[in-house]
């Protein structure tokens, strides 16, 4: 006597077995996908991010003037961060102010660095002492490290004529220079620095006093932090 076979369905043995063995292979595929992903997201932020520079601006803006020359002189406090992975490098800063009363415009480069030292001292032309400060170098800055610092700007060229006046409003843009990328593949992942804007007004003073080592505080109204 013959037994009759199981007639194939959803309760066949061999199908269920084989579409267990499908599921499974789907899950264990995806589970590799996603550590995959992750692995090289971890690898990217960890090693492969080109540098992405950032300039913060601090509200405590000072003007004043050099004696030795009577340049002009913005003193402004500056965090450049760097949110990549790899180094970056600044090589100078940039500072474009307009006088929006009298229309002129001058640039700015970053010229030295200060400390304390240099606000808790005066200049004296006839003595020939001078205020402590450093000339500006290039900066390195770490991946996801930051560079803190006051840097003081001085016209690209000298100039008669001043572009700050006494109670004066300015318009300031302030932009990072960094090295060229190298190759073709850090040339299409680099990125460019933004510019920070700024706006302030300049308190009254006298330009003697500036000479001699006062410096007028700027009332900042937009784009510090």
């Amino acid at each position: 006597m013959t037994s009759a076979s199981t007639p194939p369905g959803i309760n066949d043995p061999a199908e269920i077995a084989g579409g267990a063995a499908g599921h499974g292979g789907w899950v264990a595929a995806a589970v590799s996908g996603v550590a995959l992903i992750a692995s090289g997201i971890s690898l990217w932020e960890s090693t492969l991010k080109q540098p992405e520079i950032k300039v913060y601006v601090s509200e405590n803006v000072h003007y004043t003037r050099d004696p030795y020359g009577s340049y002009e002189v913005l003193a402004v406090p500056v965090t450049i961060a760097n949110s990549g992975a790899r180094d970056g490098a600044v090589i100078s800063l940039r500072l474009d102010v307009k006088n929006t009363a009298t229309g002129r415009s001058e640039t700015f480069k970053s010229a030295f660095i200060a400390d304390a030292q240099y606000f808790g001292s005066r200049d004296d032309y006839a003595a020939r002492l001078k205020r402590p400060k450093l000339p500006f170098a290039p900066l390195s800055v770490a991946g996801r490290g930051a560079f803190t610092g006051t840097v003081l700007f001085y016209p690209a060229e000298y100039s008669e004529k001043k572009v700050i006046d006494p109670l004066a409003k300015l318009e300031m843009t302030l932009s990072v220079v960094t090295p060229p990328a190298e190759g073709w593949f850090e040339r299409l992942l680099a990125t460019v620095p933004a510019p920070q804007m700024i706006k302030a007004e300049v308190p009254n003073f006298l330009p003697g006093a500036l000479l001699s080592g006062e410096n007028a505080r700027l009332k900042v109204t937009s784009g510090a932090l």
